[in-house]
């Protein structure tokens, strides 16, 4: 992709309009999203295949897409980026939901484009992207009469901000082809417990629910039907300034056979 001087201006000045973002993603052409996490510098702990080509795969919780167009560029040959309607689609405190729906419909709308919608199409459109989209889901609502299934079912740092993160594997494993995979991280606590345990961590302002232990993950999935677990990994995820510090989890599981 060569771009000319004014097609990097315009990505600048679209860039600059988002005062929301998630990841920071390398556009090529020294743009960089100006997100919280660069998760490029992590993508080695996932052990995604170097080559998705003919897959399909579901990114759950694709916030403004890392993951999504990361696999995109490995080949896959469909990537359905699943987020929330609306921010106010959050699994929200009662005291945090009474004050957003004071907002006005303005301010709310405006939240939903900065915070939801806008980082994502933004960093597609400059990485011109041909075979992602996205669709407007809770996790507890993903169906695979509508959906179909997937080779891979991914989950990046998302089931910690669900208040039902059980449900939430099990919906995502009727979307798990027989013969594919969930590959999920999770903010972590006990690397090395032997025990299965869940932390509340939840805060009247946050969308923070759970951590678990990688015992714990484990043992929800097998539950869930994934009873092979492959490729674990810890890792301590950082923001960008270094400041910000959480232990992470990744796994991968498989579904069970007969």
């Amino acid at each position: 992709m060569v771009r000319t001087p004014q097609q990097i201006q315009d990505i600048q000045q679209k860039l600059a309009k988002i005062e929301s973002w998630y990841h920071r993603i390398d556009l090529g052409d020294g743009i960089e999203t100006p997100g919280h996490f660069r998760m490029a510098d992590y993508l080695r702990f996932y052990n995604l295949p170097e080559r998705m080509d003919g897959m399909r795969v579901l990114d759950v919780g694709a916030s403004t897409g890392f993951f999504a167009y990361e696999f995109e560029r490995r080949g896959a040959l469909e990537v359905v980026g699943v987020e929330l309607p609306s921010w106010g689609d959050h699994d929200w405190t009662p005291r945090y939901r009474r004050e957003f729906e004071q907002k006005s419909a303005s301010d709310k709308s405006n939240i939903d484009r900065e915070v939801m919608r806008d980082g994502f199409t933004v960093v597609g459109e400059a990485l011109q992207s041909k075979r992602v989209r996205r669709i407007w889901k809770a996790i507890y609502d993903l169906r695979v009469e509508e959906l179909g299934q997937f080779d891979i079912v991914f989950s990046g740092a998302m089931l910690m901000h669900v208040r039902d993160p059980v449900l939430g594997i099990q919906r995502m494993r009727e979307c798990c082809k027989p013969d594919g995979r969930l590959i999920v991280s999770i903010s972590s606590i006990f690397p090395d417990s032997k025990e299965s345990i869940a932390k509340f961590v939840g805060e009247w302002n946050q969308c923070n629910w759970w951590q678990m232990s990688p015992r714990c993950l484990e043992e929800v999935l097998q539950c869930c039907d994934f009873d092979r677990i492959e490729h674990r990994e810890t890792y301590t995820l950082q923001d960008v300034t270094g400041k910000f510090h959480d232990p992470t989890f990744v796994c991968h599981a498989r579904p069970r056979i007969g």
